[in-house]
């Protein structure tokens, strides 16, 4: 997918929402449009009649940890069984067909809460490798006799956060086959763009895989955050000489994650000032010292940065329109949605972020606009929002000549619907710099 799609392609007979209103029509090549609303330009290259359906920019998720989201399609979910037996059932199942899971580990979770089971369960289930069944909460995993052993546990039920930091890291072999497979996935929600969270004490493993093979299955535009827990392993990033905004086209250096707890306020705040007097855009979670870091650094240096509050809340609105941060509103997070409407009326630019579970655009928009949003404002969200946060608003997030051809066709308009509606409405292509990235089959 990385190489630029060359060919002219036409979307005709479409409902087009561009800045300037409706047009049927919109032409690309060499990866940008080329023309909105010109007749003419059908007649060379390769025409689509879109047969009235709807044409908007492609959506951008900036806020996904991609691999986590795509490991977990790799494991069981036990939301729908009723007892042990079909617990068992199900395993046995998933066992037979994967025989060479991810991270050499067979993971099931979502086990109901009403369902107690015990390492004997999973012994008689699979005795060889390591096994883990997470429960619906996601607070404790039970693990098998040979998980037991690797983790040298004396009971079998152990926290999650236990159970995670045990787990072996996955392998390029394991990261590059969760690109290959998922890549398309995120394409057939409409979405062209993820930002997406990685451990920063990692960076240069990842950035080895990412610039390899892996690279070359990216069906999307791939943003890599890195996120930072001490000021030591961020210096260590810095020294490398790698910022944001550096790598390939569709692979590139995202933001700085401050990361770490309240006891942390020391570190944070100096991360903050590395990362700012580095020209690096920094990504904060939303906390007093992490807000007076921001300020402190913004109006004491001339360097201009994006930066971005993750979790905001209707308090701290006034003082990030004050500094100019931009802000990500967390899916699952209904007291963050509550605020957007609020964050619109102040003037902040407000992106979506899905976390580990990776979210249909369309649902949450739907969502969106049921709590308050217009369909323009909600639309916005994931399309020019997302592209001001990442400094692309001049190449992507809206349709105009010039732009880059990143591209969403939808079966319906979401402004001729109702809101509850648009969470159903279905996408038909999705074009990433003018290649075809997905296609329903229905045009």
């Amino acid at each position: 997918m990385q190489q630029t799609q060359n060919e002219r392609i036409s979307l005709t007979n479409g409902r087009i929402h561009t800045q300037s209103g409706t047009a049927s029509n919109i032409t690309f090549e060499h990866g940008q449009i080329v023309s909105v609303n010109d007749e003419t330009s059908s007649l060379n290259g390769r025409s689509i009649d879109l047969h009235g359906r709807t044409v908007l920019p492609a959506f951008c998720d900036t806020g996904t940890d991609f691999l986590a989201w795509a490991e977990t399609q790799e494991r069981l979910n036990l939301s729908n069984v009723h007892s042990v037996r079909e617990m068992s059932e199900s395993l046995e199942a998933y066992s037979r067909a994967n025989h060479k899971p991810l991270r050499e580990w067979y993971v099931a979770y979502n086990l109901p809460d009403e369902l107690v089971i015990s390492r004997d369960d999973l012994d008689s289930v699979i005795p060889a490798m390591p096994c883990a069944v997470i429960d619906a909460g996601k607070t404790h995993a039970i693990l098998n006799t040979v998980a037991m052993n690797e983790f040298n546990m004396p009971q079998d039920n152990v926290e999650l956060d236990e159970f995670t930091q045990h787990l072996p890291e996955l392998s390029g072999d394991d990261i590059i086959s969760l690109v290959k497979t998922y890549s398309q996935k995120v394409n057939a929600l409409g979405i062209s763009e993820i930002w997406a969270d990685f451990d920063g004490s990692d960076i240069e493993r990842l950035w080895d895989i990412f610039f390899s093979e892996a690279y070359d299955s990216l069906t999307f535009r791939l943003r890599c955050n890195f996120g930072f827990d001490n000021v030591s392993t961020l210096n260590e990033f810095l020294s490398s000489g790698l910022r944001t905004g550096d790598g390939l086209p569709f692979c590139k250096i995202g933001g700085i994650l401050v990361k770490g707890g309240i006891e942390q306020q020391e570190q944070q705040k100096n991360m903050i000032y590395s990362a700012h007097l580095s020209g690096c855009q920094i990504i904060s979670e939303n906390n007093k010292s992490c807000l007076n870091a921001l300020e402190r650094v913004i109006k004491r240096s001339r360097k201009s940065s994006r930066h971005i509050i993750r979790g905001f809340t209707g308090n701290i609105i006034d003082r990030m329109r004050l500094l100019g941060l931009g802000g990500i509103t967390m899916a699952g997070h209904e007291q963050e949605d509550n605020f957007i409407h609020e964050a619109f009326q102040n003037g902040l630019v407000i992106s979506p972020g899905s976390g580990e579970n990776l979210v249909p655009p369309v649902k949450r928009i739907s969502s969106l606009v049921s709590g308050g949003l217009s369909t323009a404002e909600a639309l916005s969200v994931y399309t020019w929002s997302a592209s001001w946060n990442g400094g692309n608003e001049a190449r992507r997030g809206e349709l105009s000549v010039g732009n880059d051809a990143d591209i969403v066709v939808l079966e319906q308009d979401p402004f001729l619907v109702r809101p509850e509606e648009i969470s159903e409405i279905d996408v038909a292509m999705t074009f990433c710099a003018g290649c075809a990235v997905y296609d329903s089959g229905a045009i």
